[in-house]
């Protein structure tokens, strides 16, 4: 059972799927001469039909009327935006190498196409439905913000939608529901390992700075990646920046020993910024490939550590910031994706425990929040198990306990969509 299931039971349960429609506002060709009154069709204004969650087919046959739900849900999304704070300490040009991203659909033009005397509209009924699926949606711990995008999306794609026979309304409500979820992970995609090859051309060593709050994992991806990039022939040093946690350094040295990675270290309660800076110079006197730099975990409110945190980025000037959130906690990880964001302005983030994650709502909401792909997941204990973060692999994944993979269809994104 996935995380939709109550919400399709409830679609499938409309008891009228007439209750979800009203024909007043589609205009009908009357035959007849006699005929008293001829509905005017509505125009649609220009910057709404513009939505990055619609293709050209769509615009033509879906009309746009903003109800007053939609209306609320705009506010509301004004509300909750805060002004994001200018970032200026990254001192290295972004040399980050695109990569095309897939998407996930469900081919429905030969529904939408029907003409129908009736359209869905914003009905009690609906309103109900679209009730059901913001519950659905904020028990999966998404964000807020993501919701209220999901839930205009969906009304953008169905409210005007020729009203389809009842076996068919399953397909288009579940269509507008993968098009609006496919939407929060539309960011710019990069490709990590070319990145690491490309800045390789130009700089060495290559200096990886992984933030993020306590618990999330960061030491265990700092090696991972260490893993990674040693299997693809680079030397690696690792720098155990988390000073104030004594067990933090002998885990990080401990991996660093299994995987053949050399590992600069100071004695608990030592600067942080130093043992950064120190393994950079460590690496360039050795001719090492990458240095990778495990920070300690810092709780997004304490401004203070965030601050001590700066420093290690002012001193050790990453090429590459990852941010590491924990999959399982949801929107607490969105929030706090969100404050390193304005702190740090980090390049992508890492997802870990991703594979014992069955909702998927910081995965949905992170990149929406922050306008930064996700780069790399963790789907294991293992050393390898940190795989490309791909979204339409994902979103299969997610869904297909709710709806039939055969009916996806994979869509190629432009890496600078």
């Amino acid at each position: 059972m996935g995380f939709l299931s109550r919400f399709r039971r409830s679609a499938k349960t409309l008891d009228n799927i007439g209750s979800i429609a009203s024909e007043e506002d589609l205009p009908v060709v009357s035959e007849s001469r006699n005929a008293t009154h001829e509905m005017e069709p509505v125009p649609i204004p220009e910057h709404e039909v513009e939505s990055e969650w619609e293709s050209t087919e769509m615009i033509d046959s879906i009309h746009l009327d903003r109800d007053k739900k939609s209306q609320r849900l705009v506010e509301r999304k004004k509300k909750s935006q805060k002004p994001t704070k200018k970032v200026s300490i990254r001192t290295r040009p972004s040399k980050l190498v695109p990569k095309p991203s897939q998407g996930l659909s469900i081919d429905i033009d030969h529904l939408v196409e029907k003409k129908s005397r009736r359209k869905i509209s914003a009905t009690p009924a609906f309103e109900e439905l679209m009730s059901e699926l913001e519950t659905t949606l904020l028990e999966a711990d998404m964000g807020h913000e993501a919701v209220d995008e999901v839930l205009m999306a969906m009304r953008a794609r169905l409210i005007g939608a020729p009203l389809p026979k009842k076996g068919d309304l399953e397909k288009i409500i579940d269509s507008a529901l993968i098009g609006a979820l496919d939407s929060l992970l539309r960011v710019s995609y990069w490709d990590f390992d070319q990145t690491v090859q490309s800045l390789l051309k130009d700089d060495a060593p290559i200096v990886i700075m992984l933030v993020g709050v306590n618990g999330t994992g960061k030491t265990t991806t700092a090696a991972k990646i260490s893993y990674r990039l040693i299997q693809d022939g680079l030397s690696v040093v690792v720098a155990a920046a988390d000073t104030f946690r004594a067990g933090a350094i002998d885990q990080l040295s401990d991996h660093a020993e299994r995987i053949g990675a050399r590992c600069i270290r100071s004695q608990r309660g030592g600067d942080s910024a130093a043992v950064a800076r120190d393994a950079i110079d460590s690496a360039v006197a050795k001719g090492d490939h990458i240095v990778i730099i495990d920070t300690a975990g810092r709780m997004q409110n304490k401004t203070n550590l965030m601050q001590e945190l700066k420093k290690v980025h002012r001193v050790a000037s990453p090429h590459i910031v990852l941010f590491v959130g924990d999959a399982l906690a949801g929107n607490d990880a969105v929030e706090q994706a969100r404050t390193f964001q304005s702190f740090l302005n980090f390049d992508g983030a890492v997802l870990s425990k991703l594979d014992t994650d069955a909702r998927g709502g910081a995965a949905l909401s992170i990149a929406h929040a922050t306008n930064k792909p996700i780069v790399l997941a963790g789907v294991g204990q293992g050393y390898d198990d940190l795989i490309d973060f791909e979204p339409s692999n994902f979103l299969t994944q997610l869904l297909s306990d709710d709806i039939d993979p055969s009916s996806f269809t994979i869509v190629k994104r432009d890496p600078n969509e």
